[in-house]
């Protein structure tokens, strides 16, 4: 079992966002958390993250609950790829290689070969490398974000509407190639048909 999500409330003070919600999640499962905007997708995953306290229930990931002592060990077991963010580096490269400077991560550095095969898989240029990061578009660095997650080879992808920016022939390449990583667990908030249709469970809030 990757993830157990037990009768959570998640609010803000008096607003409750989330009530008694329960799931499970199993090891290379691909989960779709739909729902109306406002229904609370995005606050879930930051919850499962471990960005958002949750005020009741009980989340449990790899086998450890999710609280202060044990946030370190979980967060090195998965990857975040939240839907939008700012990229403050200089170029693609860097920020492909960010990540691998942490000793966590060092031995599982990637070949030039290993990235250019994920670039292709998400029909990104190899070009862009060397491009810098907020120039380029927002489609593209949605997919540079996933590609960096798949790169650091975690168990766990907890990602954020990550075909929002993409035009369909995009979106059902690199929810193919996504969704057919062996041994993945993915869980991702989408209001992209084709991702849910494509997904093993689906959780509608």
């Amino acid at each position: 079992m990757i993830i157990q999500v037990k009768n959570i409330r998640i609010a803000y003070g008096s607003q409750v966002i989330i009530e008694n919600l329960s799931f499970e999640v199993q090891q290379g499962q691909k989960v779709a958390i739909t729902g109306e905007s406002g229904k609370g997708k995005s606050t879930l995953l930051h919850s499962l993250a471990g960005f958002t306290p949750h005020q009741k229930g009980e989340i449990v990931l790899f086998d450890k609950a999710l609280n202060e002592d044990n946030i370190g060990f979980i967060r090195q077991q998965m990857s975040w790829v939240p839907q939008e963010t700012a990229l403050h580096f200089d170029t693609v490269r860097e920020m492909i290689d960010a990540p691998f400077e942490f000793s966590a991560n060092e031995e599982s550095k990637p070949t030039e070969k290993q990235i250019q095969d994920v670039f292709e898989n998400l029909a990104l240029p190899i070009e862009l490398l060397d491009k810098t990061p907020n120039k380029i578009s927002g489609g593209q660095r949605q997919r540079i974000l996933l590609a960096s997650s798949l790169l650091l080879k975690k168990p766990l992808l907890i990602t954020d509407e990550p075909t929002s920016a993409l035009d369909e022939v995009n979106r059902q390449k690199i929810t193919d190639y996504v969704l057919s990583q062996k041994g993945l667990t993915v869980v991702a908030s989408t209001h992209d048909n084709y991702w849910i249709d494509k997904s093993d469970k689906v959780i509608a809030l």
